[in-house]
């Protein structure tokens, strides 16, 4: 009875171990995880960086973020600020704070996850006790690689190109010169250190590096770097303001010459426009002379022809005629036709005879007759005579007149 009693509690209390130790039998790792497992008694420990359930054995586990953002300054995705602004200094002795963000992705290769949990045994010292303490050293580096209005303008971008470069692969070596210049706003001229890269085609990324990148040893790699804001001191703000002013005025100057020239594109363009077109209309008027004048040319030469043509006509028409006459005359006409033609001919000659102011007769002539007989001279001359004209006519013989 006493060893069942026993047993009875030695089950009970390994339920108990075993609820009590059930997270350290296994563990299930996230898609976005990377967990690190040391096993007790041995020490050695395992990488998991794939998902999924994985034994632990009662192992201890350190988890990693695969990706992590840093914020120096900025806003977070949850509207918070993180961290502090990293502060610089530029070639010209300006100073700012710098406000932005990176990321940070980690290794899958054991050899560096090894060194990571060696040396910072977790995400949250790696992040404060290596990520951001080497880019504010790199950041502060990139400063003196150009002047605070650089920085604001035409060397923003170049900025974060430095900052990204020197991040992973190591912080430049450069060479420092003093210089004096002249203030672009202020017009005073004044000594500045600045310094410049040294080409070297055996290092990354082209240039001399002073020390390799942390990161690097620790298999890190550093990207999506961004510059949210500068903030300046009120002395650069200054500076900054009157600096735009200038440049509106250039670029307004600039574009006012431009829209000028453009004018005067356009009038001279629009000037050859008009040219053109009177030069075309002078050629369409010309045309529709030129065409006006040929059609009454043709005109004229069709007329022509065909006055030339009804003259061959009419021509045919008579000779037709007088062949038909002469043809009818040598076939002999009929006594009737004949007297009718001799009728036609002594009425046309009676006519013509009234209405002609030729004296045919002469004007005094003598007749004698009996006592009551007719006085009329064409009793004197007598039917005959105008018988005797028209035959003449016919025969075509010279009729003598009276003058």
């Amino acid at each position: 009875m006493n060893f069942k009693k026993i047993v009875a509690a030695l089950v009970a209390v390994f339920a108990i171990f075993c609820v009590v130790s059930l997270g350290k039998i296994g563990e299930d790792v996230k898609n976005e995880t990377i967990v690190v497992n040391q096993y007790p008694f041995t020490g050695n420990m395992e990488y998991w960086t794939t998902p999924g359930f994985h034994w632990q054995w009662w192992g201890k586990t350190t988890t990693y973020y695969k990706t992590q953002q840093l914020w120096f300054g900025s806003d977070s995705e949850s509207g918070e600020q993180q961290g502090n602004p990293i502060p610089v200094i530029f070639n010209d002795a300006s100073d700012g704070m710098i406000y932005g963000s990176l990321r940070v992705k980690l290794p899958t290769d054991p050899k560096f996850l090894a060194r990571i949990q060696t040396d910072y045994n977790g995400m949250d010292r790696l992040m404060n006790d290596l990520v951001r303490p080497t880019v504010t050293k790199v950041i502060y580096a990139s400063g003196p690689l150009m002047s605070a209005f650089e920085s604001y303008a035409e060397k923003k971008n170049d900025l974060i190109e430095y900052i990204t470069d020197q991040l992973n692969n190591g912080v430049y070596k450069t060479a420092v010169k003093q210089a004096k210049v002249t203030d672009a706003i202020t017009g005073e001229e004044k000594t500045v250190k600045i310094a410049t890269l040294i080409p070297d085609s055996l290092s990354a990324g082209g240039y001399k590096r002073s020390e390799s990148s942390p990161f690097a040893y620790y298999g890190l790699e550093i990207g999506q770097v961004a510059v949210s804001k500068i903030a300046y001191s009120d002395k650069v703000n200054s500076q900054i303001a009157r600096q735009q002013e200038a440049n509106m005025l250039i670029a307004t100057s600039k574009a006012q010459a431009a829209a000028a020239q453009q004018e005067s594109i356009r009038a001279e363009e629009e000037g050859k426009a008009i040219a053109m077109k009177a030069k075309w209309e002078q050629e369409k008027i010309k045309a529709v002379e030129v065409t006006k004048a040929e059609q009454e040319y043709e005109v004229a030469r069709l007329s022509a022809l065909k006055a030339k043509e009804d003259a061959k006509r009419i021509e045919a028409q008579g000779l037709a005629e007088a062949a038909a006459a002469r043809a009818k005359v040598q076939a002999g006409l009929s006594p009737l036709e004949r007297a009718t033609i001799d009728k036609e001919t002594a009425i046309g000659v009676a006519q013509a005879l009234a209405n002609s102011e030729v004296r045919w007769v002469p004007e005094v002539m003598i007749v004698g007759g009996k006592e009551g007989a007719s006085a009329n001279p064409m009793d004197a001359v007598g039917l005959n005579m105008l018988l005797d004209i028209t035959k003449n006519m016919k025969s075509n013989k010279t009729i003598k007149f009276y003058n």
